[in-house]
């Protein structure tokens, strides 16, 4: 127990006063970790409470329930419980999302009764085998820290107190304890990656040292302190900012990073927008230049540099509409209001022109021409051009007309034509 005692005040984990939830499954971590906190909590039968989620996928799941429940029991612990129904089973990526079910299971419970900290059974061989896969499938240093010692999900804390126990340490503290627990038969079959390397590889590597659980937690953490330097390096940096679909920052704000550092930043920006990992293999800078990642686009075009989520990307509608003023209207995936007072939200633009209750609105046609102060008509993919709007983003730019004619586009232009009975009208966005 000193190694777990030692957790707590390591890590500054307040006990006093405090909500436990423990992620349990019935299986000799989980009951071991349950019996440490039991012995530790001042006041566990207030201060701890179990989830347990039956994810249904094989028929003897009802045994860790029927454990859960004695052991619970006899401690005076509340026990919530939840199953995965068969019928949201994927027939595809079934482990990512049960996964997805059973944090989310979590999440809520914590919210639902003011947990403080979420405990997982992690322990030093899932660390092993968690680095091994990572290596295998990406070899990102950033993923193989996946399985930090202290964490968060949602307004708890994550805590992995048995992370530096090995799994022998953790059958021998049941035996020790006389502790029951259910043994998932599927962990003794080779069908799956980490399966077969933990029957397989994980036993060669712990005959060439006794540390591997010690070596594997200092590499986690060494990699996790990278991962800090490198994201505390980037967010020094001028981030883009959101542009409807995408992000767009000024190429300037980038001259002093190399072509691997710009890949690594790029990689950055996906992760902490959408919370995908790729990798862009190689950045060269040119004026303008497009680089494609999975279902991510870089794209330079004249001052700017875009990175765009092509999954996020709505199909256009290309039909105009009418609107009316100070009522949202949504168009090609993002919502706007148009009035002539000041509102709350983002101001994007503005335009004058004559006064009316209602616009029509929609997205420029390719071919369009837009009216110059001085009555001249100029191709409206100059005024893109000028503004570094690239081809892709040029649909999603709101565009205004009144009597036909084009008064506004979306960051490109306003109406220039001057007459003393215009008012203004104010273009607000919601994203």
């Amino acid at each position: 127990m000193t190694e777990f005692t030692n957790f707590f005040t390591k890590n500054n984990i307040e006990i006093k006063n405090k909500k436990f939830l423990l992620a349990a499954s019935g299986g000799p971590d989980s009951v071991a970790l349950f019996h440490m906190l039991v012995n530790f909590l001042p006041n566990p039968s207030k201060q701890l409470i179990v989830a347990h989620l039956d994810h249904c996928l094989r028929k003897d799941s009802y045994l860790e329930s029927e454990l859960l429940q004695k052991l619970t029991t006899a401690f005076k612990i509340k026990l919530i419980e939840k199953s995965w129904p068969v019928a949201l089973h994927p027939q595809t990526g079934i482990e990512a999302k049960a996964r997805e079910f059973r944090y989310a299971f979590l999440a809520h419970t914590g919210k639902k009764y003011q947990v403080d900290y979420l405990l997982t059974a992690h322990h030093g061989d899932d660390l092993i085998e968690n680095i091994l896969l990572k290596f295998i499938r990406s070899g990102d240093v950033a993923e193989m820290n996946s399985l930090q010692i202290v964490g968060n999900l949602d307004s708890m804390k994550l805590l992995r107190p048995l992370i530096k126990y090995s799994k022998a340490q953790l059958l021998e503290y049941d035996k020790r304890n006389g502790l029951d627990y259910i043994e998932d038969e599927t962990n003794f079959e080779d069908d799956t990656l980490r399966n077969r390397l933990r029957h397989h590889v994980v036993p060669l590597l712990k005959k060439e040292t006794n540390h591997l659980v010690e070596n594997a937690y200092r590499f986690s953490e060494s990699a996790a302190l990278l991962s800090d330097c490198q994201n505390s390096f980037f967010e020094s940096l001028i981030l883009p900012i959101d542009f409807g679909k995408a992000l767009r920052g000024k190429k300037s704000d980038l001259i002093n990073l190399n072509e691997k550092e710009l890949a690594a930043f790029f990689d950055y920006l996906v992760y902490k927008k959408w919370h995908q990992r790729v990798h862009f293999d190689e950045i060269r800078r040119s004026k303008n230049a497009t680089f494609n990642k999975e279902n991510f686009q870089l794209i330079f075009y004249q001052d700017y540099y875009y990175l765009i989520n092509r999954n996020g990307l709505t199909p256009i509608d290309s039909k105009k509409k009418k609107i009316k003023l100070d009522e949202k209207f949504s168009l090609n995936g993002k919502e706007y209001l148009i009035s002539h007072d000041k509102k709350i939200g983002n101001l994007v633009g503005y335009f004058y022109g004559v006064r009316t209750d209602f616009l029509e609105v929609g997205s420029l046609p390719q071919g369009s021409k837009l009216r110059l102060a001085d009555g001249r008509q100029t191709k409206a993919k100059k005024k893109f051009a000028e503004n570094g709007i690239p081809l892709i983003l040029r649909p999603y730019c709101l565009t205004i007309w009144q009597k036909e004619n084009p008064v506004y586009v979306e960051n490109v232009y306003q109406n220039q034509e001057y007459n003393a009975n215009f008012v203004r009208y104010n273009v607000y966005i919601y994203l």
